[in-house]
């Protein structure tokens, strides 16, 4: 009985929190963006922002733009069926931003945008541009970090509430979870040839005006015809990549994702990687392992989706960044960043696929960064303002 108890309470607080959010964006003129952390239900709150406009009125229109295809073709839709609001479904369009952004001339009585950090780039803000609409509600997991989206931003759907996952977490809107710092090493011959490209960069670096003003300066000079320092530009941003490249792909990440994966041998695991190749190799090394990334078929997508959300289906996805957001499946318990960007955005999205709540749960999410290199500033800037993290040696300091 107490846990029915516990449940309806839970149920209770997370209605109200998403009625909270869309009071404001009434209150704000149907015009807002809610920041909304995983477990808040923001398809619910869209969809009951849809019901408002369309009302009974069959003439009136909804379109939902979002950044991927499983949020598009399954994600959304699954979330009128569980609400009971499949009949307005025919009054809705469900769009990729890939595609809306070529649209001109359009009208709709709501637009719902998913993931906005997404849409903001110079070539997507042609749907805002070229388009019109009565109302529009946006929602994405943390404000644009970029100062110029931000204002962009502001301009359309201005900030009218925010729920971030330290907040989620305190209110028990995800599971209790611990995000754990693992650095490893490069192999002797990585660590030669890490420290070969290194020199090159910094030496480059100095040629430019040195570390507040050589990126800037090798983006002018690259687009000079004939600048006498041109080619160190471009030397600049070839040792930048291989250097980033040899962090993200280092064996010994390899080795560590399989005593990881090994030891919690019991978890729905979710794995993060920058490339399709790497991704790949993951896969090789794993049993129970599927890979996932936007190169495979369509039919191919889906069904390794279904196979990992089934409790009985494979263990472990290896994926790149086309599930760091729209991805939910309550029983995936343990992610591993074995690479990822100094974006927060980007490490709230993927940390949140595995906070799904669930009875019981304790979600552990790893992220793997190689010692004495530049990989190390990238993860404490993307984990900052999480309050969870525990900077560790070896993977026996995980508590399970």
């Amino acid at each position: 009985m107490g846990e029915i108890i516990q449940t309806n309470l839970f149920n209770e607080q997370k209605d109200e929190l998403q009625q909270a959010h869309l009071n404001a964006w009434v209150s704000n003129g149907y015009k807002g963006t809610s920041i909304a952390a995983t477990g808040l239900g923001k398809t619910r709150i869209g969809i009951l922002a849809i019901k408002n406009t369309l009302g009974e009125d069959s003439s009136k229109s909804a379109v939902i733009i979002v950044p991927t295809e499983n949020l598009r073709d399954n994600e959304w839709v699954k979330e009128f069926h569980i609400w009971n609001l499949d009949h307005l479904l025919p009054q809705v369009e469900f769009m990729c931003i890939q595609s809306a952004h070529k649209l001109a001339g359009h009208h709709w009585d709501i637009v719902i945008i998913d993931e906005v950090h997404t849409t903001l780039s110079m070539i997507y803000r042609n749907f805002y541009e070229n388009n019109l609409w009565e109302r529009m509600y946006c929602f994405t997991a943390t404000p644009p970090e970029n100062e110029e989206y931000f204002t962009y931003l502001h301009e359309h759907a201005p900030i009218i509430k925010i729920t971030n996952l330290n907040e989620a977490r305190k209110l028990g809107i995800v599971s209790p979870y611990t995000v754990y710092n693992l650095g490893v090493s490069f192999t002797p011959e990585e660590a030669l040839e890490y420290n070969r490209i290194d020199k090159l960069f910094q030496d480059c670096t100095d040629e430019l005006g040195g570390h507040f003003n050589a990126f800037q300066n090798a983006s002018k000079f690259m687009k000079s015809s004939n600048h006498p320092k041109k080619k160190i530009a471009i030397i600049y941003y070839k040792m930048m990549n291989k250097r980033k490249q040899m962090c993200f792909n280092a064996f010994s990440k390899l080795v560590i994702v399989k005593k990881l994966t090994d030891m919690l041998s019991d978890r729905k695991t979710l794995i993060f990687s920058e490339s399709i190749e790497f991704a790949e190799q993951i896969q090789t090394v794993l049993d129970d392992c599927s890979v996932f990334h936007s190169k495979m078929h369509k039919k191919d997508r889906k069904d390794v989706l279904e196979d990992f959300g089934n409790i009985d289906g494979v263990r472990i996805l290896s994926s790149v960044k086309a599930l760091n957001a729209g991805l939910n499946v309550p029983d995936c318990s343990l992610g591993i960043c074995v690479a990822g960007s100094s974006k927060a955005l980007d490490s709230i999205q993927r940390t949140g696929r595995t906070l799904r709540l669930k009875n019981g749960k304790k979600a552990i999410y790893v992220n793997l960064y190689v010692k004495g290199t530049q990989e190390l500033k990238w993860v404490k800037k993307r984990v900052k303002s999480d309050y969870t993290v525990k900077w560790i040696d070896n993977i026996n300091e995980i508590e399970y």
